[in-house]
Formats: structure tokens, C-alpha cells, sequence
């Protein structure tokens, strides 16, 4: 009817849910919106590179592209190709990965299952990998 206040719409936000399940501590679960989570792929070869930051675990090819890998959990079977700044980026050690429309939560996150997820730092984490030196590995 004219004049009735209208409930609005529910927020919600597309993407990936998916567990990290450390080899101590407990498991969490983090939110990775559409337009960064672009791929699921099974893990790729991985060439290590010397001296790199542990959480940097090397690089592999994906569809025609060398692409970083970085450590979010100690699983290998599966690869979340991301776009971060424009250019392309693969997770590893995710689990239990589910895609869809949930719920929006507070800073970006979602609700799944009655839970707030979080959103993915990677920002923190590329901050990590260039934070270490990796001159001395190479007597520099």
C-alpha cells in the first residue's frame, strides 16, 4: 500500500567459505568474495623457490599463467585461483569449500550455519611474503 515502510531486501555477498584446519589450534573458516575467488582447480605442480617466506610456497601454471602460490592451511588438494590487484594469485590449504550466496556479516564477511566468517586478509598475507628478506639466501 502507498506509504507502507517496505522491509528491505536482505544483504547478501557471492563467493567461498572454506576452512583452514591448522596442524594445531583450532579450525576457522574464512569468506572469499566472487570477484576475488575466481577458480577451484586441483592443486598444480608447485616449483619452490629458494629462500622464500614459508607461506609463500612457490610458484605453478595455471591456464597458461605463472601464478604464486601461498599457504593458507596444510591441506594440498585443492587450489583457489584469486585476482588480487589485478593479478592472478592461488591458495592452498583450504577445506571443506563451499560456494554461494550467503547471508552479509559485519567488515565484509558472511554468516554461515548461525556463524560469522570473516573475510580472507590477503592483504595481510602479500604483506608477509615481501616483509622477508630474501637477499640472504642468496648471499646478498
Amino acid at each position: 500500500m502507498p506509504g507502507d515502510a517496505l522491509d528491505p531486501a536482505p544483504v547478501t555477498r557471492g563467493g567461498l567459505v572454506f576452512k583452514v584446519v591448522p596442524d594445531e589450534g583450532p579450525a576457522r573458516s574464512f569468506f572469499l568474495s566472487a570477484d576475488v575467488a575466481i577458480k577451484l582447480a586441483p592443486r598444480p605442480q608447485i616449483v619452490r623457490l629458494p629462500g622464500a617466506p614459508p607461506s609463500l610456497l612457490g610458484l605453478a601454471l595455471s591456464d597458461g599463467a605463472v601464478v604464486p602460490l601461498l599457504e593458507v592451511g596444510p591441506d594440498r588438494a585443492t587450489m583457489i585461483l584469486c585476482l588480487y590487484r589485478g593479478e592472478p594469485v592461488g591458495l592452498v590449504g583450504a577445506e571443506d569449500i563451499r560456494s554461494g550466496v550467503f547471508p552479509a556479516a559485519e567488515a565484509g564477511g558472511v554468516q554461515v550455519d548461525g556463524a560469522s566468517v570473516p573475510p580472507l586478509d590477503l592483504e595481510e598475507m602479500y604483506a608477509r611474503v615481501h616483509a622477508v628478506t630474501w637477499g640472504s639466501a642468496w648471499g646478498g
